[in-house]
C-alpha cells in the first residue's frame, strides 16, 4: 500500500516497515557500545552489525529505484529486493570496512614501508613469540613524534620520522612492543572499527560516542614493560614525547 511519496518515488508501507526494523537494529547494536563492558570481539561485531543496519535501507531504496528505472521484475517485489539488497549491503560494508576507510586513513598519513632492517627483524622475532602475523611497519612523513597501530585486512604499525629521530633503539622497541600489545589484544582492530563508526554513522554524533582507551593503553604499557623486563625505556620514550609537546607550546 502506497502511503506517501519522496522525490516522485512512491513509499510503500512494507518498505517503510522494513526500513524501520533496520533502524531498530541500528539502535539496538549501538546502545550496548555505550552502556556495557563488552569484549573486543563483541564490540567489533556490534559495530559492523550497526553499519550494516544503517546501510541496508539506503541500499534497499536505491535497488528499488534502479529496478524501476530498468523496468526489471524486482521493482516493488519485496522478496526480490531483499534478496538483492542484503548481499549487496554486506559486500559494500565489507569493502568500506576493509579497504576504503583504512585506505583513506593510510593515505592521509603519507606512509611508506620502513626499510630499517633492525626494526623489521625485531618486529618479526616478537611476532613469532606472540604467535601473530608480523604487522607491516610504516614510517609516517612528519616531524611530530607519533606511533600507532591500525588493523584492517592486515595489521600495521606506524612510526613517524620525528619519533625515530628523537628515540634511542631500546625506546623505539618499547614503543613497538606497546603497539604489538594492542595488536595481540586486537585493540587496534577495535580502534579502526570505531574510526569507521565515527566516520560512517550519524549515531556517533547524536550520542557523542566516546571510546575510553585508558584501560587499553595501560594494558599495552604493562605488556611492553613485561617484555623488556623494565619500565625504564618506555618511561624514557614517553618523557621525550612529552618534552617535544611542551616545546611546541
Amino acid at each position: 500500500m502506497i502511503i506517501g511519496c519522496l522525490a516522485g518515488i512512491p513509499l510503500e508501507s512494507d518498505k517503510l516497515i522494513l526500513m524501520g526494523f533496520s533502524l531498530i537494529i541500528a539502535v539496538a547494536t549501538f546502545i550496548p557500545l555505550k552502556k556495557f563492558n563488552l569484549s573486543t570481539k563483541s564490540k567489533v561485531a556490534l559495530i559492523y552489525g550497526h553499519i550494516i543496519a544503517i546501510l541496508f535501507p539506503i541500499v534497499l531504496f536505491t535497488t528499488n529505484v534502479l529496478c524501476g528505472t530498468g523496468c526489471m521484475p524486482c521493482y516493488n517485489n519485496m522478496y526480490s529486493l531483499i534478496a538483492l539488497s542484503l548481499p549487496t549491503t554486506l559486500i559494500i560494508g565489507t569493502v568500506i570496512s576493509l579497504f576504503v576507510i583504512p585506505g583513506i586513513y593510510i593515505v592521509y598519513y603519507k606512509k611508506s614501508v620502513l626499510e630499517n632492517i633492525q626494526i623489521n627483524k625485531f618486529v618479526e622475532n616478537q611476532s613469532k613469540r606472540l604467535k601473530i602475523t608480523k604487522p607491516e611497519i610504516y614510517t609516517v612523513n612528519t616531524a611530530n613524534p607519533l606511533a600507532f597501530s591500525f588493523r584492517s585486512f592486515k595489521s600495521g604499525i606506524f612510526l613517524s620520522a620525528g619519533l625515530l629521530d628523537i628515540l634511542k633503539k631500546r625506546e623505539v622497541e618499547a614503543v613497538i612492543l606497546h603497539e604489538l600489545g594492542h595488536i595481540k589484544r586486537k585493540a587496534s582492530l577495535l580502534t579502526s572499527s570505531i574510526s569507521i563508526l565515527k566516520f560512517f554513522t550519524p549515531f556517533s554524533l547524536l550520542a557523542r560516542f566516546h571510546y575510553d582507551s585508558y584501560k587499553e593503553e595501560k594494558y599495552a604499557d604493562s605488556f611492553a614493560i613485561r617484555k623488556q623486563k623494565s619500565s625504564k625505556w618506555l618511561k624514557s620514550a614517553k618523557r621525550k614525547l612529552d618534552e617535544f609537546e611542551r616545546q611546541k607550546l
